[in-house]
């Protein structure tokens, strides 16, 4: 039995690597697709987010040698530093996916070509974190993530990716981004604060992602309405 369970370790410390690189292609060439755009800006945009992945990466090994601590159990203890240190993780992880999108992006970019990139970047992040943080994990539960995470960065990234082609476009486009980056990091924190306190769970978390998908859809839905034919009396 023990080597059994041995060789079945083994086999899914194969999969998950190959689930998680397998999602994150996936997605990445969706949102592609779905922009119009050619499978070489789906691959610009995954390895955006590898490259975003790293950024927070060298954020979290400095803030650790500065001695502060990011993990779940610092975040569990609900007080005004867990707060303080979820909305730390939102800005560096949002912070990083923002780079990410920009180092894919022009200026003349179109909005609907930024939400593909933003989708991309998300999916390389969710796939080298799920690399980094579930190389060890041998349950149903990390597949899951490592397939599913691409759609959660995603979700999260979508105030600042909407406001990524205007604010290109205008003036001065760090200033117009500060708030949308301070949008996205606040429903990332706000999504893992509430899964670290158990007394909010995935209900906490599910709100933080609705918020974003509700955004697409207003938008979605404001988009038809302004192209559609305005009704006369016949």
């Amino acid at each position: 039995m023990a080597e059994g369970r041995a060789q079945v370790s083994n086999m899914w410390g194969t999969i998950l690597p190959l689930a998680a690189a397998g999602a994150g292609a996936a997605w990445a060439r969706f949102g592609a697709a779905r922009a119009g755009e050619r499978p070489g800006f789906a691959l610009r945009a995954f390895l955006g987010g590898a490259a975003a992945f790293g950024l927070a990466l060298l954020a979290y090994e400095a803030a650790a040698h500065l001695g502060i601590a990011v993990t779940w159990a610092r975040m569990s203890r609900g007080d005004a530093g867990s707060f303080l240190l979820a909305g730390g993780v939102g800005l560096v992880e949002e912070g990083a996916k923002l780079t990410g999108i920009l180092l894919v992006v022009d200026r003349g970019i179109r909005t609907r070509s930024a939400l593909a990139a933003a989708v991309g970047v998300a999916a390389g992040f969710a796939s080298f974190e799920a690399l980094h943080v579930l190389h060890d994990e041998v349950t149903a539960i990390a597949f899951a993530r490592a397939a599913l995470g691409p759609v959660a960065h995603a979700l999260l990234a979508v105030p600042v990716a909407l406001a990524v082609a205007p604010a290109l476009r205008g003036p001065r486009p760090a200033a117009s981004l500060a708030l949308p980056l301070l949008a996205s990091a606040a429903l990332h924190g706000a999504g893992d604060l509430s899964l670290a306190l158990s007394g909010v769970g995935s209900v906490g978390y599910a709100l933080a992602l609705a918020a974003p998908a509700l955004m697409l859809f207003a938008r979605s839905r404001r988009r038809r309405t302004a192209s559609a034919p305005i009704p006369t009396w016949k």
